[in-house]
């Protein structure tokens, strides 16, 4: 009776996947609640940018009056006027944030960690060949003196 009742619990476990598409289509706005409160979104940089413009206005500036002339109690002024060039400056600064979503952060830290321990288990085989073909250079050296020696001493014989 009891294996019955372990069996019947564990024939029942499914996996993340399957529980997260039942969850999806129980109510989807309470899994995008808990997502977002436990994968918030992160800011990953903030980048500034300042602009300085100048621009350039024209100012007319009236002068004193050089002649005055009076009709009927009017006044009429002749007076020269100047532009004047006036430059202004005009600082324009912009703010670019980066925000990413926690949750893509952390698949992408556990996929470079695997891509860590892949790395480290190639780097460890590399080793190991050239460990291995460094072996066989001492043994092809070592078996080319010996062939070299038997030589020099059969033509030492022969003469």
């Amino acid at each position: 009776m009891k294996y019955i009742l372990l069996l019947i619990l564990f024939a029942s476990c499914k996996s993340s996947e399957q529980l997260y598409n039942k969850a999806i289509y129980k109510d989807e706005v309470k899994v995008a609640e808990l997502a977002r409160r436990d994968f918030p979104c992160t800011k990953t940089k903030i980048d500034s940018v300042v602009t300085i413009d100048t621009l350039y206005d024209y100012i007319e500036i009236q002068c004193p009056p050089d002649t005055i002339t009076r009709i009927d109690s009017f006044e009429t002024v002749y007076s020269n006027i100047v532009k004047v060039k006036v430059p202004q400056k005009i600082i324009t600064i912009r703010t670019k944030e980066t925000i990413e979503d926690s949750a893509k952060i952390k698949v992408m830290a556990s996929t470079i960690s695997g891509y860590d321990e892949e790395n480290k288990r190639i780097s460890k085989q590399l080793t190991e060949v050239r460990n291995s073909r460094n072996a066989w250079r001492k043994r092809f050296i070592i078996l080319a003196a010996l062939f070299g020696v038997a030589i020099f001493l059969r033509i030492k014989r022969v003469l």
